[in-house]
Parts: structure tokens; C-alpha cells; sequence
């Protein structure tokens, strides 16, 4: 009793004093398996949470909410003809466009014209062999040929040539552009969705300004790349599903959909939203298994004695501990990024798959990953997750990946809306 009347006195102290109430920290039983005070709720004593926890998750939304005022969105494009509408709708009057890969034919065009005379273009491509004209075919006649920059609306636009596609950053360099276009495809031959993602990440920060005067001026990247429009389409912002602003999209014999989440909290609060009885789960960094549990509930089937959830985890101590804090759920030692191990691991504890899918569902929270870096790893993981292991949902525990949920846009999806919108406008009431 003189305890908690010794605390309770402190607390009002520490109020009357103008100290801020929530970073009193109670001296309440730490975890077994934290060496972090444990911060309670007195409104709520069972939400209890670990003070290095809060404090990471809660920087990590700050972090979140801070970058996304001044968000640059992605645009993502399966066609010229998406590229050209695109064009259309983002770009204003005397505005500042880049364009890398250009062809100087419908986008090019549309840009001149949608800046019109007060604004600016600079319009790049590396050199190259130009088409053979006897061919005639449609391909060719949509590449650049010799001599066209000459006449092409030179009151407003610049057209630069490069050796080589690195060049790009001297040619962009002195101006802050409002809109970027690229097709990494023209230049590079190919659709490489990790070349796009580096190439945009740099640019922006190129764009932008320097120390306490950041400032991007950027407000879209359109972006001719048919794998990043398919991921955008897959991608969910995890505040949307739990807010029920957006429906996922869980089909069988599609591409995975893959859910970014924040912290602990908002990654164990999808469960209910993917999960469904029966399915057979990995969580990928299960730590000591917590999530895993929770997981293994929510799939676990135990009238049919089917579904659950495999923990793995690089570390050999933490699953040993693992697998004493719950002996009746499967854990092993892995690497997520060896998705051959992945593979093996599910015969090990799980009958044969009855679908095309290895897990029916995919929990990932590796370190490095979790933070504002290691986009591009993260990209390249649940690639690898989506074509080796074929599941019906990621979910990835990753501030890097939200983020790009944010900003990353698949403009079929802008341009339907806005079509089903003038439709019902025109419409007779």
C-alpha cells in the first residue's frame, strides 16, 4: 500500500511540476524476455507495451506522416497510350518536365503542349542506331529518328543525347523539375522495376534541396513500367484495410497482394483481414514467436486438423527459445531470403498443398527491412516471395514499403474512376 501511494503521489508531482504524463514510466514487472521498461496504460493497465517499442514504432509514424505532406506520386503506367493520358492529367501550364527515354512522338508532344510557351522540357535519350525505315513496321515508327529534335518545339523544350544512360543526373542537374517521365525500358532494353524504383528514389532527392531548406518541388513520377503497375495494383497501405477504406484483393491463381505495415500493433491487427481458417502461414523473423501464435490461431483449422503457421528465423538461440515459449507450434532456423528453404521447410511440418500455393500466407518482419531503407531489398524479397511460393497475401512489417504504398499509383485505376465519374455526371437523375 505505501508503495502505490508513493507512486501515485510522484505522478501528481510530476504533473504539477509541467512534466509530460505520458513519459512517466511505471516500475512494473519487466518481461521475461525484454531488458526494456515496461510502460502501462493507467487507463488501460493490459496495454502494455515496451518503452524502446513505443518509441520506435511511434517515430517511425512520425517519420511516416512527416514524409508523406510533400509525398511525390508515382505514377505507374502499362502503355505509351497510359504514358500520353497520364501526361494529360498531371501536367500544368508552365511547368517543368523531364523526360528520360525520349522518343520525341505522343508523350513528348503531349508535354510541349501541356506546358505550353511558358514552361520547360528536357527531353533525353542515349544515342542509338536509328530504325531502318524500309521495315515500316509499328515498332520502329514509334522510335526516334535522325534529325527530328531539330523542329520540335524548340521555343520550349531542349533535347539532350547521351553516351550512356548515367548521364542522366549532369542533364537533370541544374533545373528542380515538377514532373518526371521515364521509361527505363527504352534505354535499357528491358523493364527493370529495381533500376526504376533507384532511379526514382535518386531523383527526388537530386530534385530536391539540400539541409534545412529540403524542398521537392516534384509533384509526380510518370513511369512507363508494367511491373510496377502490377505492383501497384497488389500493393496496400495497411491503414486502409483496417480503416476499410480499401478491400483486398484475395484470389485464388492471382499475384500475391501485399499489405505494408507499421509496428507491431498494425501488423498483428491484419491478421483477421488475410487469415482465414484452414490456411497453411509462415511468418518470416518470428523473433520469439509471439506473432507467430497469433498468426497460428487465426489459421488453424481444428475441426478439419488442417491450417497454421511455421516461425523462422535467422537466429539458432532465439528459435530455441522460441520453441520453449510455445512447444506446440513449428519453428526453424532460416533465412527468408533463401525461399528454397521455405519450400522445404513446409513438408516438413504440413500435408501436401491442395492449391498451387506453398504458404497460403506470408508474414515478413526482418530487420533492415522494417525501417525507412531497404526498399529495394524489400522489392526484390517479395518478388521472390510472390513467384517461388505463389501465396495469396504478404504482409510485410516495413515503413519503406507503406510508404511506397502511399505514393506508388497504377493509372488504370485513376482513369477508371474518373471515367465512371464523368459517366455518372452525365447520367439523367
Amino acid at each position: 500500500m505505501p508503495s502505490l501511494l508513493l507512486q501515485t503521489l510522484c505522478i501528481w508531482v510530476a504533473i504539477l511540476q509541467g512534466h509530460a504524463f505520458n513519459s512517466y514510466i511505471l516500475p512494473v514487472p519487466q518481461s521475461h524476455h525484454s531488458s526494456s521498461p515496461v510502460r502501462t496504460s493507467l487507463f488501460n493497465p493490459s496495454l502494455t507495451l515496451t518503452c524502446a517499442q513505443t518509441a520506435d514504432d511511434t517515430s517511425q509514424v512520425k517519420q511516416s506522416n512527416r514524409k508523406s505532406k510533400n509525398a511525390t506520386k508515382w505514377i505507374a503506367c502499362s502503355s505509351t497510350k497510359e504514358v500520353t493520358r497520364a501526361i494529360e492529367r498531371y501536367v500544368q501550364g508552365g511547368d517543368r518536365v523531364a523526360e528520360l527515354g525520349s522518343q520525341l512522338r505522343e508523350p513528348s508532344s503531349m508535354i510541349c503542349e501541356m506546358i505550353g510557351a511558358s514552361g520547360k522540357a528536357m527531353l533525353v535519350d542515349i544515342e542509338r542506331k536509328f530504325p531502318n525505315e524500309k521495315k515500316g513496321s509499328d515498332r520502329t515508327s514509334a522510335m526516334r529518328r535522325e534529325g527530328d529534335e531539330d523542329e520540335f518545339y524548340n521555343d520550349r523544350a531542349t533535347f539532350r543525347e547521351l553516351k550512356t544512360f548515367d548521364g542522366w543526373r549532369h542533364a537533370l542537374l541544374s533545373t528542380q523539375y515538377n514532373i518526371l517521365v521515364v521509361d527505363v525500358s527504352i534505354v535499357a532494353g528491358n523493364d527493370l522495376d529495381l533500376t526504376c524504383i533507384s532511379l526514382i528514389k535518386e531523383f527526388i532527392a537530386l530534385n530536391s534541396g539540400s539541409g534545412d531548406n529540403i524542398d521537392n518541388p516534384c509533384r509526380a513520377i510518370i513511369v512507363k513500367s508494367g511491373s510496377l503497375h502490377n505492383l501497384a495494383r497488389r500493393l496496400y497501405h495497411a491503414q486502409t484495410i483496417l480503416s476499410g477504406s480499401r478491400t483486398i484483393r484475395l484470389r485464388e491463381n492471382e499475384q500475391s497482394s501485399v499489405v505494408g505495415a507499421v509496428g507491431l500493433e498494425e501488423y498483428r491487427r491484419t491478421i483477421p483481414f488475410v487469415v482465414r481458417k484452414g490456411d497453411v502461414c509462415v511468418e518470416v523473423g518470428c523473433h520469439l514467436g509471439t506473432s507467430t501464435t497469433i498468426i497460428d490461431e487465426a489459421a488453424k483449422d481444428t475441426t478439419a486438423e488442417t491450417g497454421g503457421c511455421l516461425g523462422v528465423d535467422v537466429g539458432p538461440h532465439i528459435i530455441e527459445r522460441a520453441k520453449e515459449k510455445y512447444p506446440h507450434l513449428p519453428f526453424e532456423v532460416g533465412d527468408g531470403f533463401e525461399i528454397g528453404s521455405l519450400i522445404r521447410m513446409r513438408s516438413s511440418h504440413f500435408p501436401p498443398s491442395t492449391n498451387h500455393s506453398i504458404y497460403d500466407v506470408v508474414y515478413v518482419d526482418i530487420g533492415g527491412l522494417s525501417g525507412s531503407e531497404g526498399l529495394l531489398e524489400a522489392v526484390s524479397l517479395l518478388s521472390s516471395i510472390t513467384n517461388c511460393l505463389e501465396p495469396r497475401c504478404i504482409v510485410i512489417k516495413s515503413l519503406c514499403v507503406r510508404r511506397l504504398a502511399s505514393c506508388l499509383v497504377p493509372f488504370s485505376e485513376v482513369w477508371r474512376k474518373e471515367k465512371m465519374a464523368e459517366q455518372a455526371n452525365t447520367e439523367p437523375k
